[in-house]
C-alpha cells in the first residue's frame, strides 16, 4: 500500500466529514505506527473501527527513546500502538497531551489474543490498576506487542480517519458512509494484501457496513464478528469474547 492511495481515500472521507475532519499528517502518522508492527505473514487481522482524533498539538509532542523498539514512530498519536497514548512518562520533556486515560479496552482485547483469560485480574500485568510501577507495566505493554506481532497478529481500522472528534461521534448515516468509503477505497485492498488466515471484526456497527465482502475476501468461514469491548454486556458475555479471541488467534498460527 502507498501513500498516494492513502492521500486519495483521504480527500474522499474529507469531502464527507468537512471541517471535522482529522489533519492528514495525523492520519498518515497512524498509518507508519500500523505499518511498524505489521507482522512479515499476517496470520489474523483485528479489523477496529478507528482511532481516537489526533490533533496537531498531539502530534507536537515527542516520545522519549525506546531502545527496544528501533524505527518506531517518535510523534504522539491517540492510538492503542503508540505505547505514550495512556502512559505519560514515555512522552519527553513533561509536555503530555491532556484527556489520555488512553485505551485499556483495546489493549485488554490485545492481550487476550495471546493469553488466556480467565477473569478481570487476567490483565493486571497491562492495567495500571494490576501493575502501578510504570516501567514495569509498560515493558510488558512492549513484550506483548513484540509477540503479537511475532505470532502474526495484526490490528487494522475500517476508518483511516478518526471518527471521534473530542469524544462526539457523527450521525450514524455519516459513520456508515466514512467506514464504507475507507473500506473500499483503501482497506479492504489492505487486508487483500496481508492475505490473514481470519478476520476478526470488533463491533457490529463495523461488520454491518463491511461484513458482505467478507465472504469473498477471506472466505466464509475465515472471519468472525465480535462486540466492541464497551458494548453493554454482562462481564459473563465480555469475559467469553476475550476467551474466543484467544480461540481463534491460537487456531490461526501459521504452521
Amino acid at each position: 500500500m502507498n501513500d498516494e492511495l492513502l492521500l486519495s481515500c483521504y480527500r474522499e472521507i474529507s469531502n464527507i466529514l468537512g471541517d471535522r475532519s482529522e489533519p492528514w499528517e495525523s492520519v498518515k502518522l497512524i498509518e507508519q505506527y500500523r505499518r511498524y508492527w505489521r507482522p512479515k505473514k499476517v496470520n489474523v487481522v483485528l479489523l477496529a473501527e478507528s482511532h481516537v482524533f489526533t490533533s496537531d498539538g498531539d502530534r507536537a509532542c515527542r516520545l522519549k527513546r525506546v531502545n527496544e523498539l528501533p524505527g518506531c514512530p517518535d510523534s504522539y498519536a491517540r492510538f492503542v500502538y503508540c505505547l505514550a497514548y495512556g502512559e505519560q512518562t514515555l512522552t519527553a520533556g513533561g509536555n503530555h497531551p491532556s484527556r489520555t486515560h488512553g485505551t485499556p479496552q483495546f489493549w485488554k482485547i490485545l492481550y487476550s489474543c495471546i493469553n488466556e483469560v480467565d477473569s478481570k485480574e487476567s490483565f493486571s500485568p497491562i492495567l495500571k490498576s494490576g501493575t502501578r510501577v510504570s516501567s514495569k507495566r509498560i515493558k510488558n505493554k512492549i513484550d506483548l506487542l513484540v509477540e503479537l506481532k511475532n505470532r502474526g497478529i495484526w490490528l487494522v481500522d475500517a476508518s483511516i480517519i478518526a471518527l471521534y472528534n473530542k469524544g462526539v461521534k457523527p450521525t450514524n448515516e455519516v459513520f456508515n458512509e466514512v467506514i464504507r468509503t475507507s473500506w473500499n477505497n483503501y482497506t479492504k485492498q489492505l487486508i487483500l494484501d496481508a492475505q490473514p488466515n481470519h478476520v476478526i471484526v470488533v463491533g457490529k456497527g463495523v461488520a454491518k457496513n463491511i461484513e458482505s465482502s467478507l465472504p469473498s475476501l477471506v472466505g466464509s468461514n475465515n472471519y468472525t464478528v465480535i462486540p466492541q469491548p464497551q458494548a453493554h454486556l454482562p462481564s459473563e458475555e465480555h469475559l467469553s469474547n476475550f476467551k474466543k479471541y484467544h480461540s481463534i488467534c491460537l487456531a490461526n498460527q501459521t504452521k
